[in-house]
């Protein structure tokens, strides 16, 4: 006998379309001092601003979402308040959506952590240790394995529904990572731009793949300046 629905409501094997959007440029990115920037609370910089003035644009008018769920980082909190301000949808808060903490070395310059843990640096680079973490901080592993649940409990909330998620290339590369089956410790394998769009269709049976970092609303070159 087939499952049961309830009027008015998506059936328990509905799918969800999740839209998974990293924050705008900051100064820890390019242009100014790169930090180790995992829960280091860096703003938006000028050309970010730019970036989410292009993303806002180019969603404005179109499907809206059920929920924006966002990281409660500034550079994703202001991304995702961009987004509610046309009319997108509801912004809510989700600390599961945050970057990767750094631990001891969250917010210091690349240089310095360099200068300071060359080991760790060196075991980062190669990018063969899932279990990998800066000092007193989270590893990939426990990263990815947030980022999943993260995402899991949202689309469950959701079936049926259209929902974004403005989050960081940290998160956003694990789950598409885990999706194609990719080490948590490759953390450059799926690494979008800045307001780029990602998406993935979640039912029961898991996630997949419709389209990885698309951000055909950068094409025209951005001003000068940060």
């Amino acid at each position: 006998m087939g499952r049961a629905e309830v009027p008015g409501t998506a059936s328990a094997s509905a799918t969800t379309r999740l839209v998974l959007i990293r924050h705008g440029h900051t100064l820890s990115n390019s242009g100014g001092t790169p930090l180790l920037s995992g829960r280091t609370d860096v703003p938006l910089s000028e050309r970010g601003g730019e970036e989410v003035r292009r993303l806002q644009a180019r969603l404005r008018g179109g499907p809206g979402f059920a929920a924006i769920y966002t990281s409660p980082l500034e550079r994703a909190r202001r991304t995702a308040e961009a987004l509610g301000e046309v009319g997108l949808g509801p912004v809510r808060s989700c600390a599961a959506l945050e970057e990767i903490d750094c631990g001891e070395l969250d917010g210091l310059p690349l240089e310095e952590v360099q200068r300071r843990v060359p080991e760790h640096w060196a075991a980062n680079l190669r990018q063969d240790d899932a279990g990998f973490r800066w000092p007193g901080g989270e590893s990939y592993r426990e990263l990815r394995a947030r980022a999943l649940a993260a995402v899991r409990a949202i689309a469950l909330a959701h079936r049926g529904e259209r929902v974004a998620l403005v989050t960081h290339a940290g998160v956003i590369g694990q789950v598409f990572g885990a999706l194609e089956g990719v080490s948590p410790a490759r953390w450059s394998a799926y690494r979008p731009g800045n307001t780029a769009l990602s998406e993935l269709d979640w039912g029961r049976g898991g996630g997949r793949i419709v389209s990885f970092d698309d951000h055909a609303h950068l094409a025209d070159p951005l001003p000068p300046g940060d």
